[in-house]
């Protein structure tokens, strides 16, 4: 068995070469020319170059097919970032549809490679859904190579991808098989994102990044979230930043812990590379497993989903007039996802299209259909299943797959499957059919049609998710 080389085999001096060179700070030819001196007994300075370059195969800890989990690959929309991202979302496999607490997993500035694959599993197997988007999504994705990922990342949108992430959140957050508790962890590049998020978001309930670049102290009076910061040793690129970072944080009761792990270099987690610390990486991710499972295990937030029409806009809230004739006022999340719903005709859906379907149950067992959403290829599977419905009393909301269209003397009747059962759905002439896709706040005008989710924040109610009909069009659930 061949013995895995560690940061001791390295004089610092190249290490520190090294990491310049893996953030863009020196090139590849910058990086070889200098790394020349330390090539000794016919060992080149590429030979060293591919030494400390990652091996993902050595650092795997959870296969991609362990039958313990059910992995994934989705899209989801970003409109104030790069139009939509794609990303990995793993969930224990017991866990069925059950609502689990979620945690964001941003990876390095090489995009989603098989590394921050296998942290997300880790993750999953702990209990967790975890979501990793790629960063690197509008520039075709992780390419398989991490010199030509480096080159990539340098040419991303850094606004453009700070908004994907800030959506991710939001994104993951309110999808029906979370709680609303949310975490996010990330690494290096990710840990900066990290520590972005923790100061946007103030519905982040725990954040932990390692190594990752802190922002201006300015900003600290704004982080809401508990902070479990893991940095390296020998890290000086980013430790210089911390100590007048942690005293902004202290001078704004931010409750947070930082640990500095004696002796080891920039990336001691990520056990591809030689700069992994088998020791130190252990004991901060028992740190950072625990961190998580202490703060988002707690009961979320409760969500209540409210309809109606805005009678005022600003770019910090709206207010809402349900369709009871309350009067509401809401700040509207830093993460808030906004869609548009339109209209399409019955002849739309087809035998496999993925719908939801707003009904009302009749005698013979059947769902006679109040109003059917057709979901966007993206949004398949989205809360599959057959459950109540808060429309009106005694509605239900059937998620499934359509098997089978056929005419009927009362309009258009449906054979739907879901994982658990199926259903018979009769949609009556006139009954709305409708899609959505990604919108953005200029939907959010005065006298706008919405269906909201919400929940409390700060002691104020935020919308989450803004589903909204432009020009005068009315949703109808």
């Amino acid at each position: 068995m061949t013995t895995r080389l560690t940061a001791q085999d390295f004089d610092q001096e190249l290490l520190i070469l090294f990491d310049a060179y893996v953030h863009g700070n020196l090139d590849r030819r910058g990086f070889l020319n200098q790394a020349q001196k330390f090539a000794k007994a016919g060992v080149t300075a590429g030979a060293l170059l591919a030494a400390l370059s990652p091996d993902f195969a050595a650092g795997q800890q959870v296969p991609k097919d362990d039958a313990r989990l059910k992995a994934e690959w989705v899209t989801y929309p970003s409109p104030n970032g790069n139009g939509s991202l794609k990303g990995y979302l793993v969930r224990p496999a017991g866990a069925g549809a059950n609502k689990l607490p979620a945690i964001l997993v941003i990876h390095e500035n090489r995009g989603l490679n098989p590394h921050i694959e296998d942290i997300a599993r880790r993750l999953a197997l702990d209990g967790f859904m975890a979501f990793a988007p790629d960063g690197l999504t509008p520039l075709g994705g992780y390419p398989g190579d991490e010199d030509k990922a480096r080159e990539l990342f340098a040419r991303l949108d850094q606004a453009k991808a700070r908004e994907d992430f800030i959506t991710a959140a939001g994104w993951l957050r309110s999808r029906p098989d979370a709680t609303g508790k949310l975490g996010a962890v990330g690494f290096c590049y990710g840990g900066g994102i990290v520590h972005m998020l923790a100061t946007q978001l103030p519905n982040l309930d725990a954040a932990v990044p390692f190594y990752g670049n802190t922002p201006d102290p300015a900003e600290a009076a704004k982080v809401k979230a508990p902070l479990l910061v893991n940095m390296a040793g020998i890290d000086e690129r980013i430790n210089a930043a911390w100590p007048a970072y942690e005293a902004a944080l202290k001078a704004a009761g931010v409750k947070h812990t930082a640990y500095q792990y004696a002796g080891t270099q920039h990336g001691f987690n990520n056990d591809t590379t030689p700069r992994y610390d088998a020791a130190a990486a252990k004991l901060a991710w028992e740190r950072t497993v625990g961190f998580f499972k202490a703060n988002l295990s707690a009961p979320p937030a409760r969500t209540v989903r409210l309809r109606g029409n805005l009678q005022a806009v600003s770019a910090t809230g709206v207010t809402l007039r349900t369709r009871g004739g309350e009067t509401i006022e809401l700040a509207l999340a830093p993460g808030l996802v906004v869609n548009e719903v339109y209209p399409i005709e019955l002849a739309d859906i087809k035998a496999g299209s993925f719908i939801g379907v707003g009904a009302m149950p009749q005698a013979d067992g059947s769902q006679r259909a109040i109003a059917v959403t057709v979901f966007p290829e993206a949004a398949r599977g989205t809360g599959e299943g057959h459950y109540p419905f808060d429309l009106t009393p005694q509605s239900t909301m059937t998620n499934a797959t359509v098997a089978d269209v056929a005419a009927a003397p009362e309009g258009r009747k449906l054979q739907v499957k879901y994982k658990d059962g199926e259903k018979t759905i009769v949609v009556p002439p006139g009954a709305p059919v409708v899609t959505f896709r990604p919108g953005d706040r200029g939907l959010l005008v005065n006298g706008a049609s919405v269906s909201l989710t919400a929940q409390e924040i700060d002691g104020k109610p935020t919308a989450m998710r803004i589903n909204a009909g432009r020009n005068g069009f009315a949703i109808p659930y």
